[in-house]
């Protein structure tokens, strides 16, 4: 029994070792507090990490890189026979040559290092030449601190800038200020003070310096009252974190200059006075500007601004209205076209356009007018809410016009004003206006009561009686005495009218006989009935009493 229990406890506590070993190897998820742990900027900021590891922003300027320790260079001497060392600066800032022996190169550039390397390679290897090359570059910890997503320890090169560094912590919160981040360097008395807004804004790499090992970059907290603030035509309105030094070229600068519809003759920098009590109005010119604001050259009327104040860029009056028509149809060049409010008429558009192509049917050409299609008659929607037998004469006729209305086509007479060159009605054109030119047609359309209802090909002097008859003439229902003629813009004629005449696309619409039901025969007829023996009844009433 005894050895059946220890060989039970031997397989168990080795099981038990592992699952406690294992715990070691996954990490846990400890969340710190409600929205502390961000588990997309970890994400970010590792594959950063691993992306960015080694590269290089361009080559390596040896007259401004710093030697440090793990760097490794190449040291090749060419005589007799070839040879080429790969050394490792040690921690103390010492390069070990063989045979030449050891040599500091602590603080020294890649060049000046060069320059002493050879002259201690020439009193070894006599008669030869040699050269000196990094080979590789030295890896070291930079700390970031502060206001960036993962506050934590950064792989870096001496390559690396801030930017970079901070990048791969995450980047900078909402919270954080991008201006007055400091760099405290060993070895030195102040801190580096690192505005990465310069940088971002236009570029200035002076702004974003590299990193060397054990820097600690602490990214500050906005105060979101010590700040400069734009708005108006600029690329980027909005505020900025206040810097002693800041001019009215720099935050026009980190605004990404003028927009082209900015009125420059008077660009407002509204502060607070000295008192407190009011505020100062200063208006600056600022024409030349635009040309010169990245360059070196002083700018006219560049003033000092303090934390506090306010730039206004005005806008041009409807810089950015962009007024168009649209032309439709059987014109040469149909599409949008711009034009001058107020001032452009139609035949203007229409030459722009192309004019007429040999197809058009300029007498059925309209325009119609966006702008009214949206207006409510409030008549015809009331009518519209009543039957028919509750409207007056006057009110059904009304009715039935505006239902026949196609909404926002405007009186334009196209044959009057291009063939004819009468331009008594060249109307104005407004912004959405839409002009159609359609097809001419070829054929007159015959609908309704007749045997072979469809399309005919229009013949120049046939009447209305004549295509019907080509339609097969009447069928058994048709009401004769009914029949219109529709023109493509919506009129209406009485057939055996004399007011018109039948052209290509015209409607010719005969309608059915309204259908006769036996009771309302019946109804009237006894209607009728009743009313003749009531006279009788009156007459006969009339004689008795005579």
């Amino acid at each position: 029994m005894r050895i059946l229990v220890a060989a039970l406890l031997c397989t168990l506590i080795p099981l038990s070792v592992l699952a406690q070993l294992d715990n070691f190897k996954t990490k846990r998820f400890i969340p710190k507090a409600s929205g502390q742990y961000d588990t997309v900027g970890q994400e970010r900021a590792t594959k950063l990490a691993l992306e960015s590891a080694g590269l290089l922003e361009r080559e390596i300027d040896a007259s401004t890189y710093i030697l440090g320790p793990n760097d490794i260079v190449t040291v090749s001497v060419w005589a007799s026979e070839s040879i080429h060392l790969d050394l490792m600066v040690t921690p103390e800032g010492n390069l070990i040559i063989p045979r030449a022996g050891a040599m500091s190169v602590k603080g020294l550039t890649l060049d000046s290092a060069r320059k002493l390397i050879k002259l201690e390679v020439a009193k070894v290897y006599r008669s030869a030449s040699s050269n000196v090359s990094l080979k590789k570059l030295r890896q070291f910890k930079v700390y970031v601190l502060g206001a960036v997503r993962i506050p934590s320890v950064i792989t870096a090169t001496a390559a690396d800038r801030v930017f970079d560094v901070i990048e791969r912590a995450g980047g900078i919160v909402d919270t954080g200020s991008v201006r007055g981040i400091t760099v405290v360097r060993e070895g030195s008395t102040s801190p580096l003070v690192v505005d990465l807004q310069r940088y971002l804004s236009f570029g200035d790499k002076s702004a974003n310096p590299t990193v060397l090992g054990g820097d600690r970059v602490i990214v500050p907290l906005r105060t979101f009252k010590n700040t400069i603030s734009i708005s108006g035509e600029v690329a980027r309105e909005g505020s900025f974190d206040y810097l002693p030094g800041d001019s009215l070229s720099t935050l026009i600068r980190m605004a990404g200059g003028f927009l082209p519809s900015a009125i420059l003759d008077s660009v407002h920098v509204v502060r607070s006075n000295e008192a407190g009590t009011g505020l100062d109005v200063y208006s600056v010119n600022m024409r030349s500007w635009p040309t010169a604001i990245y360059s070196t050259i002083p700018l006219p009327g560049d003033m000092a601004l303090r934390s506090g104040d306010r730039v206004y860029v005005r806008a041009v009056p409807k810089f950015n209205d962009r007024e168009q028509v649209i032309v439709a149809g059987e014109v040469l060049y149909p599409g949008k076209y711009a034009i001058t409010p107020t001032q452009t008429r139609l035949t203007e558009v229409i030459e722009r356009a192309g004019m007429f192509t040999e197809n058009a049917s300029v007498e059925d050409a309209l325009i119609i007018r966006t702008s009214e299609m949206n207006v409510i008659d409030k008549e015809y929607e009331r009518l519209s809410r009543l039957v028919p037998s509750e409207m007056s004469s006057n009110e059904l006729q009304y009715y039935r016009t505006k239902s026949r209305e196609v909404k926002g086509v405007m009186s334009v007479d196209f044959a009057e004003l291009f063939i004819k060159k009468n331009m008594v009605n060249n109307p104005v054109l407004r912004d959405g206006d839409s002009i159609y030119v359609p097809k001419r047609s070829l054929y007159v359309n015959v609908t309704g009561s007749v045997r072979n209802p469809g399309r005919i090909v229009y013949q120049k002097g046939l009447n209305y009686l004549q295509y019907i008859a080509l339609a097969g003439g009447y069928s058994f229902r048709a009401d004769k005495s009914a029949t219109l003629v529709i023109k493509p813009k919506g009129d209406q004629f009485p057939a055996e009218s004399e007011n018109y005449t039948i052209e290509p696309g015209d409607n010719v619409l005969i309608l059915d006989e309204p259908e006769t039901k036996f009771i309302d025969v019946f109804t009237k007829a006894l209607t009728i009935t009743a009313q003749i023996f009531t006279i009788f009844g009156i007459i006969f009433t009339i004689v008795r009493l005579k």
